[in-house]
This record gives C-alpha cells, structure tokens and sequence, in this order.
C-alpha cells in the first residue's frame, strides 16, 4: 500500500477535520493477476493507513477501477483482534464509535 497523504486541517478551536488521502493499492486477488488502483478516502489521522500495511478492499471484477476498502471485513477482524487482547476494545469502541472507519486492522492498533 503506498500512500500519499492529504493536509490535516485544523478548525478555529484547534480540533482536527478531516484530511483527504489518495492510497495507492496492489490489489492480489484470488485466481487473478495482482493490479494497482487508487482509492480516494477522507480520514482523520488516527484513521489513516500506514505505508506497507495489508488490508481488504472490495471491488466489481469488471470495473476494478473502482475499489473501496472492505470496512465491514475489517471491522470484523478488528473485534476478533479486541478478543485477543482485550485492552483495545477501548480504542476500536472509540473508533468506530466517534472516528472515522478505519482502513485497516493495524489503525484500531495505534
């Protein structure tokens, strides 16, 4: 995953709004040749991807030009993440709760 990042804005009363982030992916998909695309997300920080991190994105085989993260599997293995170790459920609740959706397991980890 390469990523190039957007500007982290900031309001009058210094809380943060969210930036706009172009992810470039390596799509592998099973049975297929591997392919890159871009997905265009807007994302606070803590949201955001890191360079070189695996993820899930879905996409239609015919258009696979258009491609967005797969955040109900992420979601997913983020919860299976809070049941090995409880002590991130505080910050995966507070995510998905009050954040942005987060792009990939290892954001619900930060």
């Amino acid at each position: 995953m390469h990523v190039d990042f957007g500007l982290q804005n900031v309001d009058a009363h210094g809380n943060t709004r969210a930036a706009r982030y172009a992810v470039r992916v390596r799509v592998y998909p099973d049975g297929a040749a591997s392919f890159e695309a871009s997905i265009k997300v807007k994302l606070r920080g803590t949201a955001g991807p890191m360079i070189g991190e695996e993820t899930w994105v879905r996409y239609e085989p015919g258009s696979p030009g258009r491609i967005d993260f797969d955040r109900d599997r992420i979601k997913d293995r983020s919860y299976d993440r809070v049941r090995a170790n409880p002590g991130l459920r505080v910050v995966v609740d507070t995510l998905y709760r009050h954040g942005d959706p987060p792009v990939s397991v290892i954001a619900t980890a930060r």
